[in-house]
């Protein structure tokens, strides 16, 4: 049995089952309230989860949504790895323990003590004897001598056995240690090919500064005329080519690997720099699946399922995990910093059909409210509008949450992008950094 284990379900570090422990106690809670032998109860409360990707922090959370869709579809005996055990706690637990068990285990006891008196009564008659005509007692032998010698007899089997067994568990917790290691590494490796797959354009692109400084150094031009004709160049530049399906020449090669693609997101000088995919049938698809759609420990940068890049909706929201390896989302983190805002105060996403680049308009950390919690904004709740009034209260929240300002704002249509990942400073936290399309 691993160190840290919920039920059936093992975690690789301290973190992990800590924040195990916290989904297990938000599982308790739903649970309580809830008939999950009915199918329709169960099926509300799985739709209610969908709506909120990112309530767990750990695998015992995706397993209950497995539990949950199962009990939905009507099925006595779910086929995930939930330890439906954990549902209840308290009182609660200990009623259910008790009906589940049979009448005859629940007054053990008793018999027990029964059988031992009965024991004792006859051990005294042997010992006593009832009478003068009866025969002389025969020889008993020494039945706590006996015992001792099975015991040494079974001391010498248990023995090699527990150190099996405890040679066993630590190369096994050893293993745990270091997969996680190998899987991150073998994620990483497989990001890098990936970035490796992008195209560039045939001409390579030339900034307008750099356009003018070359006019100017030819000598040929005054820095007036050079930034005229710079400027006419942009201009008449061509937009970047396009397939016939619309993709984007630089992304056509990865979206034909995985059709999924939404986009690719990057933020220059840290560790993000992945593909961002899009499942509106299953959301949570790629929580724990990398681009190639097979197990990946790290997971990959996902949408949230209402949105759509074909036809821009008002905000892009991006879900990333965590990672305490540094990878994926971990470095949004350091946007809790304005130092470091100032040295990143663009975030490049492009999707398959157009490229962007956005400006941060504000950083906050924040909670996922219960369902119960009526009054509470729901950050994750603002998708797509066509009411500048919403737009606008969606602003003014990211604004007056933000730990700081960074004199950007928005205005009613124009694109916005919102990302966001776990923050274990605080329970169920999030963390999100909300920019601008330029």
């Amino acid at each position: 049995m691993g160190k840290w284990q919920i039920g059936g379900i093992e975690f690789s570090s301290k973190e992990e089952y800590k924040a195990g422990c916290r989904d297990l106690k938000r599982i308790q809670t739903l649970a309580a309230g809830v008939d999950l032998d009915d199918h329709r109860e169960a099926a509300e409360l799985y739709q209610m989860l969908r709506k909120q990707p990112f309530l767990f922090e750990s695998e015992l959370g995706v397993a209950f949504r497995g539990f949950l869709n199962d009990k939905a579809d009507g099925m006595k005996h779910p086929r995930g790895s939930f330890p439906e055990e954990c549902l209840y706690a308290g009182k609660t637990a200990a009623r259910r323990k008790k009906a589940a068990l049979p009448k005859k285990s629940r007054t053990g006891g008793k018999n027990a003590k029964d059988v031992m008196r009965a024991q004792r009564m006859k051990l005294r008659e042997r010992d006593i004897g009832s009478g003068e005509d009866e025969e002389p007692l025969k020889a008993v032998p020494d039945e706590g001598a006996d015992r001792a010698v099975r015991g040494r007899g079974k001391g010498r089997i248990l023995k090699p056995l527990c150190i099996v067994a405890g040679a066993l568990l630590m190369l096994f917790a050893l293993y745990r240690i270091f997969s996680y290691d190998i899987w991150s590494y073998i994620s990483e490796r497989k990001m890098e090919e990936l970035a490796a797959c992008i195209l560039t354009p045939i001409e390579p692109e030339v900034s307008e500064a750099h356009r003018i400084a070359d006019l100017i150094a030819s000598g040929m031009y005054t820095e007036e005329e050079a930034v005229k004709i710079a400027k006419r160049e942009q201009q008449e530049k061509p937009k970047e080519s396009v397939g016939e399906d619309g993709i984007l020449y630089r992304y056509s090669v990865l979206y034909k690997r995985n059709g999924e693609m939404a986009g690719w997101i990057q933020l220059s000088g840290t560790v993000i720099n992945y593909p961002v995919m899009l499942t509106p049938q299953d959301e949570e698809y790629y929580l724990k699946k990398g681009f190639d759609k097979k197990y990946d420990i790290n997971g990959i940068p996902f949408m949230d399922a209402r949105c759509s890049v074909k036809e821009p909706t008002t905000n892009f929201l991006i879900y990333g995990h965590n990672m305490k390896n540094g990878s994926m989302f971990s470095a949004l983190l350091g946007y809790e910093q304005e130092a470091f805002y100032e040295e990143h105060p663009v975030i490049r996403f492009d999707t398959v059909y157009e490229r962007g680049e956005y400006e941060i308009v504000g950083v906050f950390r924040t909670q996922i409210p219960y369902e119960s919690d009526g009054e509470a904004y729901r950050y994750y709740s603002f998708i797509d509008t066509k009411d500048p009034e919403e737009y606008n209260a969606y602003i003014r929240y990211v604004k007056e949450q933000s730990f700081y300002e960074t004199g950007v704002t928005a205005e009613f249509g124009t694109q916005l992008l919102t990302l966001s990942t776990c923050d274990r400073s605080v329970e169920a936290g999030r963390f999100v950094v909300v920019a601008r399309k330029k």
